[in-house]
């Protein structure tokens, strides 16, 4: 008995069915990829804020500095403060940032690259002997010995303690802050590649998102995110200096521990008009 061979149309028929159910189901594994990695960041970011509350409970309940503006060695940075309580150098990058834990462009000597940020918001308004501190994590160069915060230094504090913020339930702690978008900002301004001219987004400088104060200094993007700002550039739209890579949303960790992903300028609609939910400010 002589087999009938598949007709020119029953084989396009098979074709277009096949190309109908891939353009169904790729959108689909897309999103079920971002949304696993949207999990890992949080689960990341879950942990760093727990370091961060073990290392205060053993620092006189004083948030780490971000940074310490004096030897840019040592134990100088938020990063390798908490690392003995973290213990894990993995949790400090994003699986959507592809410069995590890569080496910067600038040397070895800059550690590798991190996908997260503090809150150091400072104002902008000279108080008394400095700018005045409105993030849990500032800037400072003075340590208890063995290396523990004092909570003063060339900006006034240089840390908070947990009592004085407000409401920690809705105060950012932690936010993403990618190495690849950091290199965005520095090929438009022809600053160099990964981590240069101090864009605080690897262990050597530690990511920080300082707000206008240090942006406007040169210090890479510091943007806090805006919702009154139109999309544009990543150091001026409205997500500011945060990556939001999982559908517009980024994750953050919050004052209290609890993490959760949201989108950027839904933590400071409008700081003009509404500065109460400015979640950023941790004395509003």
């Amino acid at each position: 008995m002589q087999r009938r061979a598949f007709t020119l149309i029953e084989l396009l028929v098979v074709i277009a069915i096949i190309a109908i159910l891939a353009a169904i189901l790729f959108p689909v594994f897309a999103q079920a990829k971002l949304a696993a990695k949207k999990t890992q960041a949080l689960s990341n970011v879950k942990q760093l804020g727990l370091g961060i509350t073990m290392y205060m409970g053993d620092s006189d309940d004083l948030f780490p500095l971000a940074f310490q503006g004096t030897n840019w060695t040592g134990p100088d940075l938020w990063e390798q403060r908490i690392q003995p309580y973290v213990k894990n150098i993995g949790i400090f990058a994003s699986p959507a940032d592809s410069f995590g834990l890569q080496t910067p462009t600038v040397g070895s000597w800059a550690g590798v690259g991190v996908s997260f940020a503090v809150n150091s918001l400072y104002g902008t308004t000279w108080e008394g002997s400095g700018f005045p501190l409105h993030g849990p994590m500032g800037i400072g160069n003075n340590l208890y010995p063995g290396g523990r915060d004092m909570g003063q230094g060339w900006l006034t504090p240089s840390s908070l303690n947990s009592s004085q913020i407000t409401q920690a339930a809705s105060t950012v702690l932690i936010a993403e802050k990618h190495g690849d978008d950091v290199a965005k900002w520095n090929q438009k301004y022809n600053s160099g590649g990964f981590n240069d001219q101090g864009n605080f987004s690897a262990f050597a400088m530690g990511g920080v998102l300082g707000g206008d104060l240090f942006d406007t200094q040169g210090w890479g993007p510091q943007k806090l995110p805006d919702g009154t700002r139109a999309a544009g550039d990543f150091d001026h739209g409205p997500n500011g200096a945060v990556s939001a890579k999982y559908s517009n949303q980024a994750v953050f960790t919050f004052s209290d521990g609890h993490a959760k992903a949201m989108v950027p300028p839904a933590t400071n609609p409008n700081p003009t008009l509404q500065p109460q939910n400015n979640l950023w400010d941790a004395l509003r």
